[in-house]
């Protein structure tokens, strides 16, 4: 089984509990496996070019930024990225 990885990339002045707790719901609700890291580097926002925080990773793609995400919405990107293997063009429906 795959295990996600999930970055919530902030600054240093964000807090990151609302996101990460809608995070932790839609992976309990979907019932999948996944590592949940919380990042305030202002190198890795430049390195990922957010153009604003927070942002959400998953498995090194930017899915949202700049705002706080809803469990409901991260089930989707999360099962978006589940059936990414079917040829789906998930990136170009994000924006």
């Amino acid at each position: 089984m795959h295990t996600f990885d999930v970055e919530i990339i902030r600054t240093h002045h964000e807090s990151c509990h609302f996101l990460e707790d809608n995070v932790l719901t839609a992976i309990a609700k979907l019932g999948i496996t996944a590592k949940v890291n919380c990042i305030a580097d202002i190198e890795e926002v430049k390195r990922l070019r957010l153009r604003c925080t927070p942002a959400l990773v998953i498995d090194g793609r930017v899915v949202s930024q700049g705002r706080q995400v809803s469990s409901k919405k991260i089930q989707s990107f999360l099962l978006e990225l589940t059936h990414l293997s079917d040829g789906g063009d998930f990136m170009s429906r994000m924006f």
